[in-house]
């Protein structure tokens, strides 16, 4: 009898009949074996540890027990076994509510998720990644080595370990928060605190007509900050403004965001999984989820041109002021950075395992655990190469790479805004960047080919084309923002050849689409993976320098229209809260799930519904707390900085001229000039110091 409740528990239906003697050995398995035999084996196994032996006694005694966790368990086979993932979850919740209390002890259901494997026939054995992974709800007084030793006398000696002990789950108390937990609990009870007192002050001296007796006292003010957030600039003139790159940066974003959500069926058991495979991404149409990485590859372009854009208009400062400038620009992009991402770590490794649960939900551990083992790495932006391939916040690559691009931005910008100032220092400039940028396309592409093996998909040398076409386009730009568009051209054929132009870039841009999706398909083969993949970011960087260009001086159309909507402001400020937090998004969707899903192009669109939604909403209060109030608190800090060296720069102006005042009058020419040419070139005033200007 207990036996018989032991294989119950197994969860496993087998199979009873003659099999032919050509089948394999894996069909043997599948047997019903003797049940004397079994239940002989388990009374004589001496291996198995006695709280086991005595737990599965009360089990397999108690009918109630006994059918709650075996239905709590996966059945095998199960419906769609040639369709569906090889995957099962069992019923997570029901097996976790078993509590059973009896004079010896206490039963307890543990769930674990990939509890039993069992080999495809039709493959490999020897391949692991094969095996049907089953969920077991047992006892959790066994483990799996206690179930291992009773079957394995039964199983052809082939099969070792059917049982393990992965992503396991049990119904315990919560445990007391740990310091870390603490400290994320005060940090967030600190900016909610401070967002109440501020927001109260500021409504107050809204409503009482009062000034702001300090800046910082309104720093953290929802009726301040919201306005900041949703403002919307209506026919802006300035050229300063260039508005089309908020609707890049934000349909790039859901394209990010998409692509994500789509790879998140991946992580769990699909019902259909055939038609999300293979099958679906050979579809044409299917190219606009395949090329997804396209979007990162935008958004590197547009901050090297936001980089250079905002950094040559202080291209007449000095060489010495713009070296000075250099740690202020990096101290800058760091205190920009950090704020929110030091958030989204700290709820990681913290707050994150208390939100939810799931069969899936002990992979949040190892998430955490990267994240903890890592911590340096993420907050030195060196994550692309140094833990490239187990990233904490996967989708934070992406910051250490652009990080890293904007350190050598400098060795770039300094030379391009001393060239300019030269006659025909335009032509030269132009000249220089195109042979950086071919370069830049075919360097990376010969590494890649060189060492063959090399499989970092984050590296930033990389991206270098994407960051300088980028530049490329700030500097022609920059240089000719008070002349015409296509001002070589005369102004009768202007319409014609913008339209041209538009044609071939279009089409260009769908080639790429379309070529990005073919290496998909053809990723045994590296080298041409590498070749084309190299040559393709150019391509689309051209692409977007033209759509910038036209749309800036208002020739481009429909694109130009749809990109300036107003709604992609407001949505274009929250893009680095969205960027930061939509990947934790999809992941508590995928380790909250209990059972399998259906793919359908539908239930993609709408599940990237959810996540978009989500993270926007999640985004709005991230940008509040932890974005525009550091934002401006660093401004206030700089502000003041820069006043005082003011007024020491002024001080000392004004003892300079008291001496030179008492030398002219007491002193020999001489003397006025040995003085004057001992002060010369000593000081610069505080903005060329501090680079005030900086890219943000």
């Amino acid at each position: 009898m207990r036996a018989i409740c032991f294989l119950v528990i197994f969860s496993i239906t087998f199979v009873n009949g003659d099999i032919d003697d050509e089948e394999t050995w894996q069909y043997e398995m599948l047997k019903m074996p003797d049940l004397r035999a079994m239940c002989e084996q388990f009374q004589d196994e001496t291996n198995v540890g006695t709280r086991c032996k005595e737990q599965l006694s009360i089990v397999c005694g108690n009918i109630t027990l006994l059918l709650a966790m075996s239905d709590a368990s996966s059945k095998f086979p199960f419906t769609g076994l040639g369709y569906a993932s090889k995957t099962d979850l069992g019923n997570f919740d029901q097996c976790l509510s078993i509590d059973h209390s009896y004079e010896g002890g206490r039963i307890l259901g543990e769930h674990c998720m990939e509890g039993l494997v069992v080999p495809d026939p039709s493959d490999n054995i020897s391949d692991a990644n094969t095996y049907y992974t089953l969920s077991v709800c047992r006892p959790d007084g066994c483990n799996a080595r206690d179930y291992n030793e009773i079957v394995e006398p039964l199983l052809d000696a082939k099969l070792t370990e059917l049982f393990l002990d992965n992503w396991c789950q049990k119904a315990v108390p919560n445990k007391a928060f740990d310091v870390t937990e603490i400290v994320t609990l005060t940090i967030f009870a600190i900016i909610t605190w401070l967002i109440v007192i501020s927001t109260i002050y500021d409504v107050y001296i809204y409503k009482s007509n009062n000034k702001n007796n300090h800046p910082l006292l309104i720093a953290f003010s929802l009726l301040s900050n919201g306005r900041k957030l949703l403002h919307i600039s209506k026919n802006s003139t300035s050229k300063e403004h260039i508005e089309i790159l908020n609707g890049l940066r934000v349909i790039s974003m859901m394209w990010i965001i998409a692509g994500h959500g789509f790879m998140s069926w991946a992580k769990v058991p699909v019902v259909n999984i055939e038609d999300w495979g293979e099958s679906w991404t050979k579809h044409l149409y299917a190219g606009y989820i395949l090329t997804a990485p396209l979007a990162v590859d935008t958004f590197f372009y547009m901050s090297g041109f936001l980089v250079a854009f905002k950094y040559l208009q202080r291209k007449e400062k000095s060489l010495l002021s713009q070296l000075l400038s250099i740690p202020q620009m990096y101290l800058h992009r760091f205190l920009r950075l950090t704020p929110a991402l030091l958030m989204v770590y700290l709820v990681i490794i913290s707050l994150f395992h208390r939100l939810g649960s799931g069969p899936l939900w002990e992979k949040n551990k190892d998430y955490a655990k990267t994240c903890r083992d890592n911590w340096s790495a993420v907050f030195l932006y060196i994550q692309n190469y140094y833990n490239y391939k187990n990233v904490c916040l996967p989708q934070t690559w992406f910051l250490s790479a652009v990080m890293q691009l904007f350190l050598i931005s400098p060795l770039v910008l300094i030379p391009l805004s001393l060239t300019l100032r030269k006659p025909l220092g335009f032509k030269k400039a132009m000249v220089g960047l195109t042979i950086l940028n071919i370069v830049s396309t075919f360097t990376p592409m010969v590494h890649k080919l060189y060492v063959l093996d090399y499989r970092n998909e984050y590296d930033s040398h990389s991206r270098l084309i994407d960051y300088f076409m980028g530049v490329m386009l700030a500097v022609f730009m920059r240089e000719n923002m008070d002349k015409s568009f296509l001002y070589m051209v005369r102004e009768q054929r202007k319409p014609v050849i913008n339209l041209v132009i538009w044609i071939l870039i279009i089409l260009a841009m769908l080639a790429t689409v379309m070529c990005y999706q073919l290496l998909v398909e053809m990723q045994e083969n590296y080298k041409i993976t590498v070749t084309i993949l190299s040559l393709m970011r150019p391509m689309w960087s051209f692409g977007l320098s033209w759509i910038i260009y036209s749309s800036y001086h208002g020739y481009g159309g429909f694109v130009n229209w749809i990109l300036r909507r107003p709604i992609f402001q407001i949505l274009g400020r929250l893009t680095y809260s969205i960027y930061l937090v939509h990947q934790s998004v999809i992941d508590y969707n995928v380790i909250t799930t209990r059972a399998p899903w259906y793919f359908t192009d539908y239930n993609a669109f709408y599940l990237f519904c959810g996540h978009y939604i989500v993270s926007v909403n999640i985004a709005i209060f991230w940008t509040l707390a932890f974005e525009i109030p550091f934002i401006a608190l660093e401004k206030y800090i700089e502000k003041t900085y820069s006043s005082i060296l003011e007024r020491k720069s002024t001080q000392r102006d004004s003892n300079e001229e008291k001496q030179l005042q008492s030398i002219s009058l007491n002193g020999t020419g001489e003397d006025l000039v040995k003085k004057c040419t001992n002060s010369e070139g000593l000081y610069t005033t505080s903005n060329e110091f501090l680079g005030i200007n900086v890219p943000n």
